[in-house]
């Protein structure tokens, strides 16, 4: 199943912030086992580095991004998905990118924490904790919560 990460679920990975790193940090695990496919957008990873910017050595966030790639997915959008984001008109015009690429991968699920920024999405739109009793119910996948 495809899932779009939205950028505040990988700032939530990126700066280890609790409570919500364990479940990022589960999503990845999920990916390594093939039980789902993570994607993100490219302009996340520019988001990410501008709100962690005071808190992050810029090299280091970086080196993150790159080893990132072994298990995320990026989507880039082009000229006609920005004017489609731009005629939708959504209010956090971010998330509104994050949608586009949904839309673009036919993804399943959106996974955030504004799910308040996704009331237009065609997508199905969760928490990832949501996710975890969701696809419990729906197809039998466990992920318990890892001890660092």
């Amino acid at each position: 199943m495809r899932v779009m990460l939205d950028t505040n679920v990988l700032i939530d990975y990126f700066a280890r912030r609790e409570p919500y790193f364990q479940d990022a940090f589960k999503l990845r695990i999920m990916q390594e086992f093939g039980d789902v496919e993570l994607w993100a957008s490219v302009q996340s990873f520019s988001d990410i580095a501008y709100v962690l910017r005071g808190d992050t050595d810029s090299k280091k966030l970086q080196q993150a991004f790159l080893s990132s790639l072994e298990f995320l997915h990026v989507c880039s959008l082009d000229h006609q998905d920005l004017k489609s984001a731009c005629q939708a008109a959504w209010e956090d015009f971010e998330d509104c990118l994050v949608e586009q690429c949904a839309k673009k991968l036919k993804a399943e699920y959106i996974l955030t924490r504004d799910a308040g920024g996704f009331v237009k999405s065609s997508a199905t739109v969760l928490k990832p904790s949501e996710f975890f009793s969701h696809i419990s119910s729906r197809y039998g996948l466990y992920y318990d919560t890892i001890d660092f």
